[in-house]
């Protein structure tokens, strides 16, 4: 059965994104959408970001509405990859998108983070890789100074988040929590 996800804002706000519901697939909602993309308002415009774990791809998507440069997305789930890619292409987003299957831990490994002003880090709950992500992330050594890290996780999830972080902002609906760090530079 299709769901659709609305756009909030930017040159697509109200148009739809399709996206098959199960269980383990958790778009972000739109209040966290709205909140996100306040943070973000005076940033966002020409930036290249990575949407890990993307999902839907409804951040990524957002963030192209909002006029951001380039989203890379990367999602192992062959029916939400095939959904992105077919979402990016309806929605007229292809010269500025770039969707990739692949596993968003190796990728990270391989790839070159140096370019991104944004990571949306939205993994699926209780698998205790939002953790291991931002280790990954800092381990990796090559972000933008600027880049900040959107974190999007259970809040009964204990998670500490590393002292090579600073959390800029934070925000709790309902049993999600979100966060939004950088890199420490004390």
């Amino acid at each position: 059965m299709k769901n659709n996800i609305r756009i909030s804002g930017g040159n697509l706000r109200g148009k739809k994104i399709p996206f098959e519901y199960k269980d383990t697939l958790r778009p972000t909602s739109n209040k966290l959408k709205e909140i996100l993309f306040n943070w973000l308002q005076f940033e966002i415009s020409n930036s290249n970001c990575l949407d890990l774990f993307a999902g839907t791809g409804s951040l990524g998507i957002e963030a192209l509405s909002r006029n951001a440069e380039k989203v890379i997305f990367v999602e192992l789930n062959k029916t939400n990859y095939t959904l992105i890619a077919a979402n990016i292409k309806s929605l007229d987003l292809k010269a500025s998108a770039k969707v990739l299957f692949k596993d968003a831990f190796t990728w990270v490994r391989q790839g070159d983070l140096s370019e991104f002003d944004f990571i949306f880090l939205d993994p699926p709950f209780n698998k205790e890789y939002e953790l291991k992500m931002l280790n990954l992330l800092i381990k990796k050594g090559n972000l933008k100074p600027s880049c900040k890290i959107y974190l999007e996780y259970s809040k009964y999830t204990d998670i500490e988040i590393p002292i090579s972080l600073e959390v800029l902002k934070e925000k709790s609906v309902g049993d999600v929590k979100a966060l939004l760090l950088k890199i420490n530079e004390n």
